[in-house]
């Protein structure tokens, strides 16, 4: 009796918070939450600057209002943060808020806007309108016909597109924009949102026209995108729209706007419905846990641990799955017990498909060899064992595990590890290149003090009256040889310190005609033509003494492989925020072979005396110092083009109109 009491007891107390926290707990930030809001400077909303009566700048004071401003001021005070509103063409609104610039904008869901942002609950309902001209008989199939003006970047492209595809969209900045063009007869009707429609239609007295009509098309739920960079945002908000549509704010706001219009109330009767349901389940539930708990027996026992164990089989069964490398299980016989289903999908078959087959089938290209199996050596032995294997063009490795307590199975993982060792040959080689630079620096210095001497003590000899030609000759040699390794201790030195990390105002196009003039003899000598191509009209804070070593390098080496004449290009662009420099020449091309040592410290193809291979070294520590990269593409007997690509740091919109 006292056990019967106890349970009714837990069960009342189960069912009164549950209920307590549907009705009252929602709504409520958490302590994280709080937190992370604080950690915030502001919330940025952005969207369409002329959609009146939604959101538009007023004229008449440069102000930005309208009902989702106001509704956005609302959310503010529910979340305690500052949410700045800031008015922009809608196709720049949704870039920027695709780029991570601004957070949050209203919008409709389509499965495109899902790849960019992230969705909250719903915040009101809206529904859009065709406007064209009266016609008694009018068919929707007549959009297929029309040309209609709407808005770049809006859900009704989409919607027109799939639905009307024969249907010719004139693009707008805003419906305005659009509407004007449709009472001058340039397109057969213009889409938009109702109230938006009907607020420009009222300002023109134009509102009941007979002459024209709105058509219904859709009428859909509205929810606030946001940044795929903030995904801690989209609960706090979901809390802050529940807490705002329950005061009957929109609807207030609605009223000061327009007046009551349904379009914009969001239906609360099903929502009651749904939450009514939601607690009779629940009440429902309470009781047959009361019976349940009234009435356990050994057999029901039984039953709940049995279902406990087949949900911990299907989580193990998902986290297998989940596993981003390849997973295999195999018995004695190397027959497959089970793949998961990354591996199933990269072998283009169903999982099902696999299992009580052999391996063979499935393993060959990791294995390359089956009769000399590493599965036999893995359960003879009893070991782990690792292999790596190349598949096309990429590496793969393959680990052989011994189950335990499972008579002989063995578990297979298999590893795309291409990236790993292409990540970890480059961290070799700037490694190499720090240690070598290091050297050189101090080789320089210790260098430069006897061919100072040298030069100093063939001085004196020169400055002898009584020295005869042949000793005249031999100090040229020597003045000769001092300045061709003083020419190499500058290469040094300057490959040892490269440059500064300071930035300064370049003119790109300035910079690339003034290494060119340092070379006019050289290019003059071979019979050159150079060409220069550049759409950079504006100056970028930069690192010039890093862009001067790399291209004054380029340039060289273009020169020296063009002995009997040809093209030089050099173009310059902006492109993606990266400024993108190609030099290009169609001399005599690079081996094969070489093109994975000319990076390379002291690795020249140049004959003995013409160069020191320091060159495309100096090229490739400036370009990584730069955070960019380097990139060379060579035939033999057709050319070498490199090309760099530099990252810009430049300020965003956002932080113009903060």
């Amino acid at each position: 009796m006292n056990k019967r009491k106890s349970i009714i007891a837990v069960t009342l107390i189960f069912i009164v918070i549950i209920f307590f926290y549907i009705n009252k707990g929602r709504g409520y930030l958490t302590d994280e939450e709080l937190l992370w809001l604080n950690e915030q400077e502001a919330i940025i909303y952005a969207a369409n600057e002329n959609a009146p009566p939604l959101r538009f700048v007023d004229d008449a004071d440069n102000q930005y209002k309208g009902v989702v401003v106001d509704y956005m001021n609302q959310l503010s005070l529910e979340i305690g943060t500052d949410i700045q509103t800031v008015p922009m063409e809608w196709d720049e609104a949704l870039e920027s808020l695709k780029t991570g610039k601004t957070h949050i904008c209203d919008m409709f869901i389509n499965d495109e806007r899902s790849q960019y942002y992230l969705f909250t609950d719903t915040i009101y309902n809206l529904r859009t309108v065709l406007l064209t001209k009266n016609e008694d008989n009018f068919n929707l199939r007549l959009i297929n016909k029309m040309r209609i003006a709407t808005e770049k970047g809006d859900y009704a492209n989409s919607y027109l597109s799939e639905n009307y595809p024969g249907a010719e969209l004139v693009y707008t900045h805003n419906v305005e924009e659009g509407i004007e063009l449709f009472l001058k007869g340039e397109v057969d009707a213009v889409i938009g949102d109702e109230p938006i429609i009907t607020y420009l239609l009222v300002e023109r007295n134009e509102s009941h026209n007979p002459e024209y009509s709105n058509i219904i098309l859709y009428q859909k739920e509205v929810v606030l995108g946001v940044s795929k960079d903030m995904p801690e945002l989209v609960p706090i908000l979901n809390k802050a729209i529940e807490r705002v549509n329950n005061k009957g704010q929109l609807e207030k706001i609605q009223q000061k706007w327009f007046g009551i219009s349904v379009p914009l109330i969001k239906d609360r009767n099903g929502a009651e419905i749904i939450k009514n349901i939601v607690i009779s389940v629940i009440l429902a539930c309470g009781v047959f846990v009361f019976i349940l708990l009234n009435n356990l027996s050994l057999q029901k026992q039984v039953r709940s641990r049995t279902k406990e164990l087949e949900n911990s089989r299907n989580e193990l069964q998902i986290i297998f799955d989940g596993i981003s490398e390849f997973m295999v299980v195999v018995d004695s016989n190397k027959n497959i017990l089970k793949i998961n289903k990354r591996f199933a999908d990269y072998l283009g078959i169903s999982k099902n498909d696999t299992e009580g087959k052999n391996c063979e089938n499935y393993m060959r290209r990791f294995c390359n060899d089956c009769k000399e199996c590493l599965f036999n050596e893995a359960l003879i032995n009893n070991k782990k064992i690792k292999k790596e294997s190349i598949v096309g063009n990429e590496v793969y490795e393959m680990n052989l595990q011994p189950l335990k307590d499972a008579n002989n199975t063995l578990l297979i993982t298999i590893k795309n590890i291409t990236l790993d060792k292409i990540n970890r040959n480059q961290l070799l080689q700037t490694n190499k290149m720090i240690a070598v630079g290091q050297l050189a620096a101090g080789m320089a210095h210790e260098i430069r003090n006897p061919l100072g001497i040298i030069r100093t003590q063939s001085y004196l000899i020169r400055i002898n009256d009584k020295i005869d030609e042949t000793v005249n000759k031999s100090l040229n040699f020597i003045d000769t040889a001092v300045e061709r390794a003083g020419k190499i201790i500058d290469n040094i030195l300057n490959f040892s310190r490269l440059s500064s990390n300071g930035k300064q105002s370049v003119n790109i196009n300035q910079m690339v005609q003034k290494l060119i003039e340092l070379h006019t003899d050289a290019i003059h000598k071979n019979n050159i033509s150079v060409r220069v191509e550049s759409n950079i009209k504006e100056e970028f804070q930069l690192n010039l003494g890093s862009l001067e070593h790399i291209l004054l390098n380029l340039i060289s080496n273009a020169i020296d492989a063009m002995e009997n004449g040809g093209i030089l290009l050099i173009s310059t662009c902006e492109e993606n925020e990266n400024i993108v420099i190609v030099c290009e020449d169609n001399g005599c091309g690079i081996n094969e072979n070489d093109i994975n040592n000319i990076y390379n410290p002291f690795f020249t193809t140049k004959e003995l005396g013409k160069g020191t291979g320091l060159g495309l070294f100096i090229v490739y520590s400036e370009v990584e110092k730069l955070n960019g990269k380097i990139d060379v593409k060579s035939k033999i007997g057709e050319g070498t083009r490199f090309t760099i690509t530099i990252p810009l740091e430049r300020k965003t919109d956002v932080d113009r109109y903060i």
